[in-house]
């Protein structure tokens, strides 16, 4: 029986006395509390602010190689900054279900009163999530066609991206609008107590859980095929991987949260159960952030203050290890004596990434373009490029 029909038959005392109670019959033997239930606060407190500190971090680094570096902005810059916004309405929200009724409680331990304002939160962030994901999801991939397709070019790659995306803004629109007029009255959406029909919320919940699972998965898998034919060296491939495999925890946690979502549609105890789903909401989320946002990194750092700070530190600490040596090897040695020069030592990955992100840049040559090409004498000779060039990524 639905708490309204159970409700409409009690008088008004009873009716009070009801609301005053739990919201859900608790099991044998055990007491509903209400003023400290058990949770798991402490985790959703340091999970929110520890996401919340990565997707403004990696965002402000994004506009600062934007701005400062470049000195251009794009669509998907604005579209970051949007994402980011309201990504901070959801986590006010957020922080409110915390307070009440908190993480991992469950429903008789809730008053039934206090129902209501939890289910319009829960609501609110559901709506507030698709809008995010839909922001982030467009940035990615006008991002993927930014730096995988060359200037003009509309080849399979491009037309997949926009496709992908078209098909995300328009279902995530449809979502929204359905989800804020389920009910009607609208008010029955979170207040169960009041007369009213709804449309079948359940399955659009699933629907566009799976949906957003596909899109996750094909988005991961877009640029890995573009990657992997970059005429560059292995190496540098893998850590070009590397940058865009925050893509993959992305659809674990997509993957997670549609587990969760499908164990909550059908149990009665909601306030436990929209926990997971919060969780791996926010894990996805701050997923998508990164995927945007952690390519423009290395371009950030490029010769900037700190990465000379630090170069500066390692010439200097690499010059006295070679002084000490070299007052030390010189021990019981002729005058005369001079050591032979070291080998020159091998870069590192990290380096290797950083370098071959940086020369990513050029956009591609046509197939017949001509170039001018300088002797020693400084004759130019008008000749055919004699293949076409390889499409590299223009990181930023």
């Amino acid at each position: 029986m639905a708490i309204e029909d159970a409700l409409r038959n009690l008088t008004p005392a009873q009716r009070q006395a009801a609301l005053e109670g739990p919201a859900l019959r608790p099991p044998p033997g055990v007491v509903p509390d209400f003023v400290n239930p058990p949770n798991q606060n402490e985790l959703g407190f340091g999970l929110l602010c520890s996401c919340a500190g990565v997707c403004a971090l990696v965002v402000a680094i994004r506009l600062y190689a934007k701005i400062f570096r470049r000195k251009k902005m794009e669509i998907e810059d604005y579209l970051a900054v949007v994402a980011l916004g309201v990504y901070g309405g959801f986590l006010y929200i957020s922080f409110q279900i915390l307070f009440m009724p908190g993480l991992y409680v469950h429903q008789w331990n809730v008053q039934l009163k206090n129902l209501a304002t939890i289910i319009f939160n829960v609501n609110n962030n559901y709506i507030l999530y698709g809008v995010i994901i839909m922001f982030l999801k467009a940035a990615i991939l006008l991002e993927w066609t930014h730096l995988f397709v060359p200037l003009g070019a509309h080849d399979g790659f491009w037309w997949t991206c926009h496709v992908t995306l078209w098909i995300n803004i328009m279902f995530y629109v449809a979502c929204t609008i359905v989800e804020n007029f389920s009910c009607i009255p609208r008010e029955k959406i979170w207040n169960k107590l009041i007369d009213g029909h709804c449309v079948n919320n359940p399955a659009l919940i699933m629907s566009s859980g799976i949906l957003n699972l596909v899109s996750d998965t094909v988005i991961f898998a877009l640029p890995q095929k573009m990657i992997w034919g970059l005429t560059i060296s292995t190496k540098k491939r893998v850590g070009i991987c590397l940058l865009f495999a925050t893509g993959a925890f992305g659809c674990v946690c997509g993957a997670v949260r549609l587990v969760s979502t499908t164990k909550a549609l059908g149990a009665d105890d909601i306030t436990f159960n929209v926990g997971p789903i919060g969780l791996w909401s926010v894990g996805e989320i701050t997923s998508g952030f990164l995927v945007l946002c952690v390519p423009s990194v290395p371009k950030a750092f490029r010769d900037s203050f700190f990465s000379r700070k630090i170069s500066d530190l390692a010439n200097r600490f690499s010059r006295n290890s070679r002084s000490g040596e070299m007052s030390n090897s010189r021990r019981g040695l002729p005058s005369w004596y001079r050591p032979s020069p070291s080998r020159r030592p091998q870069r590192s990955g990290f380096s290797e990434i950083e370098e071959g992100l940086g020369t990513l840049g050029q956009p591609p040559m046509a197939m017949g373009s001509r170039v001018s090409v300088q002797d020693r004498q400084g004759n130019h000779d008008m000749s055919l490029v004699p293949k076409a060039a390889t499409k590299y990524p223009r990181f930023v």
